[in-house]
């Protein structure tokens, strides 16, 4: 049953929706026109800075560009507008400050407010399965995102890319909770062939997610541009703000320069994370008790079946495939007989005590080609060797990293390095740190 203070507050979104519609042409400064639902801002866009008033983030923004019609792409451009702040932002700072300095500003409009009443009245079942699917991953997601210098509130960003349906697929081909087109996945380093395809992986897919949009923001220095050149790709995105003059999401909105899907993309982020933060005002519940396990990367005989690795190791049914989603064929890679795969932590000395009994599994698998992909060098944790000169900054920067990634992922204190030492440019283990905790709400033990 819906409570009084839940009815009063639906009664509120919908009095907003009317108060918003009324056309306006939007300009570069502006306030709220309507009154603020509890959790909102006033905060908007500060004045829109010229191309040589930007500095840069980590360093110089990659080279090349991959057709537009592609979808997510690689990128470099001219710059534009900034909701955050305008000040440098070093990679270096606590992830504190650093949520503070790369926020996301919330704009409430007519579009907000439409997704809102859409997301909390009209679809509001499927939205709860939303939640449902996608609160396992929710810390592990916002840690890797913090990790790599961009907002944790891009969490939503994939609620509305794939509902957290792993193997999401869409009519152009894009795949997984990040929904990547298979070469821009490649320029991330998500591996796809046919037995492996870490775009449906929601660790490696969330670390390639979270180096995109840096590459976005930086290009674009606006969250709300950075967002829509996910959705259109970059270069869509460049020539709304050449043809309209203007590098304001919401004046190209106005406008109607932008792809119409893409005018209603950052609403409907705006509007499912404003719920997210709230679910309790919107009669949404939020089940905590199955989290993604902590994980690490294990070395294997391959190939191998996940059911009889599972036997062999008294690992419960189903648990190699539910944290290795990516494998296709329910065996590891066949590539060069050995494999890495995530194994709950619970289970790794297990696991590497049987590697004897393993390589008895061992199954015979014929080869298999995919257009002009083959089967190669086994995807491992891509390892980097320290030359003299080299910083944790500038090897993050020639590897489109955060300093902050590159401390995690080899354990790092300080950024003191020596020439001769290996550092792992990806990770080899998760664990949850508890540093996303929701808001205290109501909530239900289970479905």
């Amino acid at each position: 049953m819906v409570s009084c203070r839940t009815f009063f507050h639906l009664l509120l979104v919908g009095s907003l929706i009317s108060a918003c519609s009324t056309p306006r042409t939007i300009p570069k400064k502006f306030t709220h026109e309507a009154p603020l639902l509890p959790g909102m801002t006033g905060k908007v866009p500060k004045e829109l800075l010229d191309e040589d008033d930007i500095p840069d983030l980590d360093g110089p923004a990659k080279q090349g560009e991959a057709p537009v019609d592609q979808g997510p792409v690689a990128h470099t451009g001219a710059n534009a507008g900034s909701e955050g702040e305008n000040e440098e932002m070093d990679v270096d700072l606590e992830p504190q400050k650093i949520r503070k300095k790369r926020q996301i500003p919330f704009e409430f409009n007519q579009k907000v407010a439409s997704w809102v009443e859409y997301f909390s009245q009209k679809d509001r079942e499927r939205f709860q399965r939303f939640f449902d699917r996608g609160e396992p991953y929710r810390e592990v997601i916002q840690n890797i995102l913090e990790e790599n210098g961009v907002p944790t509130d891009l969490y939503y960003l994939g609620m509305i890319e794939s509902g957290f349906t792993l193997n999401a697929k869409s009519s152009a081909k894009a795949l997984g909770v990040w929904q990547f087109m298979r070469a821009t996945g490649r320029m991330y380093g998500l591996r796809s062939d046919p037995y492996v395809d870490q775009r449906m992986d929601p660790i490696r897919a969330t670390e390639a997610a979270a180096r995109m949009l840096r590459d976005l923001y930086r290009d674009f220095r606006s969250w709300y541009l950075a967002m829509a050149a996910y959705n259109a790709g970059p270069g869509r995105i460049r020539s709304a703000i050449r043809r309209a003059k203007t590098n304001d999401f919401w004046e190209l909105v106005e406008r109607k320069i932008l792809p119409r899907e893409t005018m209603e993309y950052v609403p409907k982020f705006l509007a499912a994370r404003y719920i997210g933060e709230n679910p309790d005002l919107f009669a949404f519940y939020i089940n905590e008790e199955t989290r993604y396990p902590d994980v690490e990367l294990v070395r294997i005989p391959s190939p191998v079946p996940f059911s009889n690795l599972e036997r062999a190791c008294a690992i419960p049914e189903g648990t190699l495939s539910f944290v290795n989603p990516h494998y296709l064929r329910g065996h590891t890679h066949p590539a060069k007989g050995e494999d890495e795969i995530w194994v709950p932590s619970p289970y790794v000395k297990q696991v590497e005590a049987k590697q004897r009994e393993l390589a008895s599994l061992v199954i015979r698998v014929k080869p298999v080609r995919a257009g002009s992909e083959s089967i190669g060098a086994l995807a491992r944790v891509q390892m980097y060797t320290v030359r003299s000169g080299d910083t944790l900054k500038s090897i993050a920067r020639k590897r489109g990293l955060s300093v902050a990634y590159l401390k995690r992922v080899n354990g790092l204190r300080s950024s003191s390095l020596m020439p001769g030492q290996k550092l792992k440019l990806s990770a080899s283990s998760y664990q949850q740190k508890n540093s996303h905790p929701r808001k205290k709400s109501r909530r239900r033990s289970g479905r």
